[in-house]
């Protein structure tokens, strides 16, 4: 999946309003969701057999965003203790004194 937009979508009397739409909420309450729209991308056709349909909207928690963040900190530290070295992305992994050890 790729990225296409983030959007805010509010949720009002039990509907999500959506590009001139109704849509009906699950959850009750009113507020304003943030909503990530992913876009098919080649690699989904590789692992389509595998994986199924997956979904192309999410509403995030903080907690889920906080998860992610946690997961590209060990992401980014397990390649730097395997190739010692960056992994030249372009979320540099700050450096530490026992990297200079």
């Amino acid at each position: 999946m790729r990225l296409q937009s983030v959007e805010l979508i509010t949720r009002k009397d039990g509907f999500f309003r959506f590009r001139d739409r109704l849509v009906p909420a699950v959850r009750p309450g009113d507020g304003v969701g943030v909503a990530v729209f992913f876009a098919p991308s080649p690699v989904d056709l590789d692992f389509a057999e595998v994986l199924g349909f997956q979904p192309y909207l999410w509403f995030p928690s903080a907690k889920q965003i906080e998860n992610i963040l946690e997961a590209m900190d060990r992401s980014d530290e397990e390649t730097f203790q395997m190739l010692r070295t960056e992994w030249s992305g372009v979320r540099p992994r700050p450096l530490k004194v026992g990297d200079f050890l």
